[in-house]
C-alpha cells in the first residue's frame, strides 16, 4: 500500500530547470557513510534517552541525555529540543540536580524566560526550580541581533518572504500563479547568498541563530524547499555532509521535499518512510510500512542519523499525548488540507490507523 503522504499530497507545481554551473547535482539516492565518532555517539545516546522516555524509564533517560550533553567542547553537539526534553524530564520528575546541569548547556542559547513559558512549565514559579531558572537568565550573556549569524539568515529569511507576503495581499487564489517569475527569480538570488555564506564560512551551528525555541529550525530549511521546487539541487550534496550541525529530521524534511518533487520526472519515492504518517483535523493517523520495506527505510533513515521508522512512530505517539515533549519535529507529520467532503471520507478510509490514547 503506498505511503500516506505519497498518496495523498494534494498539490502541483510547475518545475523549472535552473541549475547553477560548477555545482554537482544530487542522486536523489541517500549513499554516503557515516564516518564522524562525535555525530554517532551524540545521536545514538539522544535516541537512548528518548526511547527511555517513551518507555517510562526516566532514571536511564536523564542519564543518557547528559551523556549526549557531556562531552569535550570542542567536539560538542547539542541540539534545543534536545536540551528542552532533558530539561523538560528533570522538571516533570523533580530532579533539581540533572536540572542544574542541563541548563548549564543552555547557556550557548539565545534563550529569554519565554523558552520556559510552555506547555508543562505551568507551576514553574511555584517549584523549587524557579530559583535556577531565574538565576540563569539574570546572568546570561544576551544575543546582539547584528551578530554575522543572526544578521544574515534573519535578512535572507525576511527576502524570501517579502515576495510572497506582498503578492498574497494583492491577489487571491495561489501566489504562485500571479507572481511565479518573479517569485523563482528572487530565491535564485536568496540561495546564491545562501551558498556563499555555506562555501565561506560553513553552516551555522544551531547555538549561532537568535531567539532559539524548542521548535526551532534553521532559517535555510525554507529557503533550501523553495529552491527545490525549481530545481536548484546543489546545496542538498553540502548539507548531507553536516549532519551535527543540521539536525537529521531537519535535513530528512529537504530530502523528502525532493523525493515528493523529483526534478526528473521519475515517480515520487519515500526511501526514509517519511509518508506514513499524517494529521486529518486534529487527529493523528499512523500505518506501519510493508514488512519488505522496513529493513531497506532504517538502512536509509540510518545513513543521515535518523532512528528507525519504528522507533520514530512510538516517539510521535507519546508526544501526541504529551505535548510538553519535543521528540519529533511536527513538521514531519504533514497536515492534510482538503475540503470537508474528502477529508471525512480519509478519515473513514484510515480509521484502523487512528492514534487513541490507551485507556
Amino acid at each position: 500500500m503506498a505511503s500516506l503522504f505519497l498518496s495523498y499530497n494534494i498539490q502541483s507545481m510547475s518545475k523549472f530547470l535552473f541549475l547553477f554551473t560548477g555545482f554537482v547535482v544530487l542522486s536523489v539516492s541517500v549513499n554516503f557513510a557515516q564516518t564522524d565518532c562525535p555525530v554517532n555517539n551524540y545521536f545514538s545516546h539522544i535516541y537512548a534517552a528518548e526511547n527511555h522516555l517513551v518507555e517510562g524509564n526516566h532514571e536511564e533517560s536523564k542519564r543518557y541525555y547528559y551523556k549526549a550533553f557531556d562531552s569535550e567542547e570542542e567536539e560538542r553537539i547539542i541540539f534545543i529540543k534536545d536540551l528542552h526534553n532533558a530539561l523538560m524530564l528533570a522538571y516533570q520528575t523533580g530532579d533539581a540536580g540533572y536540572f542544574g546541569k542541563f541548563i548549564y548547556y543552555l547557556n550557548q542559547y539565545d534563550v529569554d524566560s519565554s523558552f520556559f513559558e510552555t506547555v508543562g512549565y505551568e507551576e514553574l514559579k511555584e517549584s523549587i526550580f524557579y530559583t535556577i531558572v531565574r538565576s540563569f537568565l539574570e546572568n546570561k550573556e544576551p544575543r546582539h541581533f547584528n551578530s554575522a549569524v543572526c544578521s544574515t539568515f534573519n535578512r535572507l529569511r525576511m527576502l524570501d518572504q517579502s515576495i510572497r507576503r506582498a503578492c498574497n495581499d494583492f491577489f487571491s487564489g495561489s501566489y504562485y500563479h500571479f507572481c511565479g517569475k518573479e517569485i523563482a527569480l528572487l530565491d535564485s538570488l536568496v540561495l546564491l547568498q545562501l551558498k556563499e555564506y555555506f562555501y565561506e564560512f560553513g553552516l551555522p551551528k544551531e547555538s549561532e541563530f537568535c531567539n532559539v525555541t524548542r521548535y526551532y529550525t534553521p532559517p535555510y530549511r525554507i529557503i533550501i524547499r523553495h529552491n527545490l521546487q525549481w530545481c536548484r539541487l546543489e546545496l542538498l550534496d553540502f548539507i548531507k555532509g553536516e549532519v551535527g550541525r543540521i539536525h537529521p529530521q531537519v535535513l530528512a524534511d529537504i530530502l523528502q521535499y525532493n523525493y515528493n518533487n523529483p526534478c526528473d520526472g521519475s515517480e515520487t519515492t519515500d526511501p526514509l518512510g517519511m509518508g506514513y504518517q499524517l494529521r486529518l483535523d486534529n487527529s493523528l493517523y499512523i500505518m506501519n510500512p510493508p514488512e519488505d520495506r522496513i529493513d531497506f527505510i532504517n538502512e536509509s533513515r540510518s545513513v543521515i542519523y535518523l532512528d528507525s521508522i519504528e522507533d520514530s512512530h512510538r516517539k510521535i505517539k507519546f508526544q501526541e499525548f504529551n505535548p510538553e515533549y519535543s521528540l519529533v519535529h511536527n513538521f514531519l507529520t504533514p497536515q492534510i488540507s482538503a475540503d470537508p467532503q474528502r477529508i471525512d471520507a480519509l478519515k473513514e478510509r484510515f480509521k484502523d490507523i487512528k492514534v487513541k490514547q490507551k485507556e
